[in-house]
């Protein structure tokens, strides 16, 4: 079977030295050195300590179990020091100081090595058998259990009384495979001196990896179990404890299983790195490189200086929800929508915690830049960076166009991590710059990165809509401003939208919004009020000059009078005609006459009196001229006609004038107006013709207001029941 037979060592301490032991059970201690023609390294755990009486001194010493490296010997710097603990948290912390490793020189702080990584660390009972769960001790047979947190001897104890057989089955949460090294480390006692068996292996028991006995006696006792996994990683694995023989109860406390290579290599243990910080990794920024400082919580008061890039995430170091840096850094056109050709979107939550995550079941591209962005960077360095969840391990390569720019293996599934590639930008012929990931795995990503230079930066969430700017700027997206920080009072909404703290007030992500709980809404192109109520005394002056109806009139004499058709002698010789702006001041005025051919001509006058002349050139031979006034203001036209008549006497000798009072011109089709008669006399017949004319309605005639009038509708003499007889009535047209 897999057991590993470790050697132990005593390392004692001189006892002229005059230092004291400060080693306990379960300590995880290493010794590391280089001398002229190698380099020592040594790793144990150690299983016991005490101290000897030498020539009447005393000499402080502990036990060792060696796990890796080279054995120590007498003649060699024998200086361990503690990394970790496999039993006691208090003592999981060290700080390890180098100038020989690779990548030195740096200084770490290292912690949680035996606990965080640890494949079982029960803290509660509680736990069913074959039912994995790292945090509890499950207890199989007819037993009670009872559960302390600690005592003067042991930590995170489980009690068992029984009289059947009776044990702990802990099944592990992850996989194990051949060949990795596992270290079983726990405390127990018994009611009496026993032998237990003890023994890891397939849940399901077809398989036995490693098995062994222990012996248990009255009083605490420290076990350190070694084995070297036997069978491929296909099924559960379980550490089964036989405590049948231990009499009418057993405890068993500390209980810890770990893999010797979590206690051997802690680059993951790293909590802050001083120094030349290549070879750290980081689960938001991947592989450090170069020189620095890495921490994973830094407090400071007083003064901080940033000069370059801040970036905030959540309490895991995910996250990119407050950004003050560059603003044009992230250079993939929208990240956010993670937009992969033939991908599947998903309702998992991005650990940046902005954008969609999207499923990948074969290769599949995104469109990241143009062409010509391309064409003018190839050359140039740029890192591609995303985030990806797998199911399994495996193999994944990454490609920019056509071109393979790099591949990377995931060496554990079901955990979101990110990975990055750099590489040169390359020539391509495609009408686009894609770039394309190759799997033979199914893959869940989000937050795809492409920035200038070899390592990835805090994620910066893109839109579509980027800004080539080398400008530094400040962005967040959770919070808000005013307030408390819980309640503030505009706050920042997880859909991206921006509201006030009673709902009263809302952007959208869209650019929509409204003031008023929905009263006032507002789109690019539209402004909706329902139920608002505006005084006109709450408006300032300039509102309400803007608001003010503005239009213009014209007034002045209609007719010039003829004694007959030959004489070519009227009376008045001209007519004054008067343009009143309301409300504004024109910019420009102009004026214009209708021609005989219908179309408006200008008239060769810019003020707001016209004096027209019974002879002047535009009346071209007709009895009715019609000028028209134009003021502008801002672009702007407002408008009014009138209309001159030239009579004679004689026969025919009067006319009836129809005007609107709203005007000539309506629109969506339904209007309400009143027209009014205007009757010029001559002939002594008139009276008796108007009082015909009118008799229908006073003089005037009111159009309801339902009416609708076609594109051009005139009113005639027969439509309104006129006389036939009067031919001299003026028509006036309605525009719709």
């Amino acid at each position: 079977m897999a057991v590993y037979n470790y050697s132990k060592y005593k390392i004692r301490i001189d006892s002229d030295s005059q230092k004291t032991q400060g080693l306990q059970v379960g300590d995880v201690v290493r010794r590391q050195y280089a001398e002229r023609n190698q380099s020592i390294y040594t790793l144990m755990v150690v299983v016991e300590t005490g101290i000897d009486a030498i020539d009447g001194k005393e000499s402080p010493y502990f036990i060792g179990a060696l796990l890796d490296g080279v054995e120590p010997k007498s003649g060699e710097l024998l200086d361990f020091v503690r990394i970790t603990s496999l039993t006691n948290n208090d003592r999981s912390g060290a700080m390890y100081l180098t100038a020989s490793d690779s990548d030195a020189p740096y200084m770490d702080i290292i912690d949680g090595m035996a606990t965080e990584r640890s494949l079982c660390y029960p803290t509660m009972a509680g736990g069913t058998i074959d039912i994995p769960n790292k945090a509890k001790y499950a207890v199989y047979g007819n037993a009670a259990t009872e559960y302390r947190s600690e005592d003067s001897e042991a930590n995170r104890i489980v009690r068992i009384t029984g009289s059947s057989p009776y044990g702990i089955k802990q099944t592990l949460e992850e996989s194990v495979a051949h060949p990795e090294r596992l270290l079983v480390s726990f405390k127990a006692r018994a009611s009496q001196n026993a032998v237990a068996a003890i023994s890891f292996g397939y849940t399901n028991g077809e398989k036995i990896d490693a098995e062994d006995t222990i012996s248990l006696s009255t009083e605490w006792e420290y076990k350190l179990w070694v084995l070297t996994v036997e069978y491929p990683k296909q099924y559960n694995r379980s550490l089964t404890l036989d405590l049948t023989n231990a009499g009418e109860w057993c405890e068993v406390a500390d209980l810890n299983v770990i893999r010797l290579s979590s206690v051997a290599v802690f680059t993951d243990a790293t909590k802050a790195r001083v120094g030349k910080v290549s070879g750290v990794i980081d689960p938001v920024f991947g592989v450090l490189e170069g020189y620095g400082a890495y921490f994973q919580n830094l407090y400071a008061t007083r003064n901080v200086n940033i000069a370059g890039t801040l970036t905030a995430g959540d309490e895991n170091g995910f996250g990119a929800t407050f950004y003050v840096g560059k603003i044009h850094k992230n250079v993939l056109l929208d990240s956010l929508s993670c937009g992969f050709a033939g991908a599947n979107d998903v309702t998992a939550s991005s650990p940046v915690g902005i954008g969609k995550c999207v499923r990948l079941t074969g290769d599949s591209y995104i469109h990241a830049q143009s062409a010509d962005w391309r064409k003018e960077r190839i050359g140039s360095y740029y890192c591609f960076s995303i985030w990806i969840y797998a199911e399994e391990v495996g193999a994944v390569r990454f490609y920019q166009d056509e071109h393979l720019i790099g591949d990377i293996v995931i060496d554990q599934a079901e955990r979101w991590l990110r990975h990055k590639v750099s590489f040169p930008v390359r020539k391509s012929d495609a009408p686009n710059m894609s770039l394309g990931i190759s799997s033979e795995m199914p893959l869940i990503v989000t937050a795809p990165q492409l920035e200038a230079g070899k390592q990835p930066t805090p994620y910066q969430a893109t839109d579509g809509t980027l800004n080539y700017t080398e400008e530094y700027g400040a962005w967040f997206n959770r919070g808000g401003v005013g307030g408390t920080m819980q309640n503030p009072l505009l706050r920042f909404n997880d859909d991206g939208s921006i509201s006030s703290r009673d709902g009263s007030f809302v952007i959208n992500q869209d650019g929509t919004g409204h003031f008023a709980s929905g009263r006032f809404k507002w789109s690019k192109d539209t402004i909706e009020l329902r139920d608002v109520t505006i005084r006109w005394e709450d408006l300032d002056e300039e509102a309400q000059e803007q608001l003010k109806p503005r239009s213009v009139s014209l007034t002045g004499g209609t007719t010039f009078h003829y004694a007959n058709a030959l004489t070519g002698e009227c009376e008045p010789q001209s007519i004054s005609i008067i343009a009143t702006e309301y409300n504004f001041e024109p910019e420009t005025r102009r004026w214009e006459y209708l021609a005989a051919d219908g179309a408006w001509r200008d008239a060769n006058n810019n003020s707001s009196l016209f004096e027209l002349a019974a002879n002047y050139h535009g009346w071209e031979g007709r009895d009715v001229l019609t000028l028209r006034y134009t003021a502008t203001l801002n672009g702007k036209e407002f408008t009014a006609t009138h209309t001159i008549f030239k009579l004679y006497d004689g026969e025919p000798s009067y006319t009836v004038y129809v005007e609107s009072k709203n005007g000539t011109t309506f629109r969506n089709g339904i209007v309400s107006t009143t027209l009014v008669a205007r009757f010029i006399e001559v002939a002594k017949r008139l009276p008796l013709l108007f009082q015909r004319a009118t008799s229908f309605g006073e003089e005037q005639a009111r159009i309801p207001p339902r009416m609708r009038f076609g594109t051009r509708q005139t009113t005639t003499a027969r439509s309104w029941r006129l006389p036939k007889r009067m031919c001299g009535i003026k028509q006036s047209s309605i525009v719709k």
